[in-house]
């Protein structure tokens, strides 16, 4: 019997030395999910303000670009009224024009004789070619 009870004691040993094992091995696994899921909770909160981020400054490029719209349609009104300004304008200026009895009368001199003058200028050429050579 006393042979019994040291093996049943010595299987309880094992049993005990099992337990505490696996409850070490429990708690290192579970303080390596708290280190990941740290890990993961940082990565998430850091994912979730570039996400706001991003979202303001989509914000700020919307309100920008029905700025930049805006801007453009009131140029293109303007242009608009500069082009019907100036049309009327050119209009009033030709009816003035047509309007006003203006003769204009130009004193042209006579065309040149082109072939006579280049043949004078030969004639010079060749008359400062032989006195050179004298």
């Amino acid at each position: 019997t006393f042979e019994e009870l040291r093996a049943q004691v010595f299987a309880k040993s094992v049993y005990n030395a099992r337990t505490v094992l696996q409850i070490h091995n429990a708690g290192l696994a579970a303080d390596d999910f708290k280190v990941k899921y740290e890990t993961e909770l940082t990565t998430h909160q850091s994912v979730e303000n570039d996400i706001h981020g991003f979202h303001k400054v989509t914000d700020d490029t919307n309100v920008t670009w029905l700025q930049l719209m805006t801007e453009l349609k009131a140029l293109k009104e303007e242009q608009l009224f500069m082009k019907k300004n100036h049309e009327e304008e050119v209009n009033g200026l030709s009816a003035q024009i047509s309007s006003s009895e203006l003769t204009m009368e130009v004193d042209a001199p006579k065309s040149q004789n082109l072939s006579k003058t280049m043949a004078d200028i030969w004639t010079q050429c060749d008359q400062l070619t032989q006195k050179n050579r004298e």
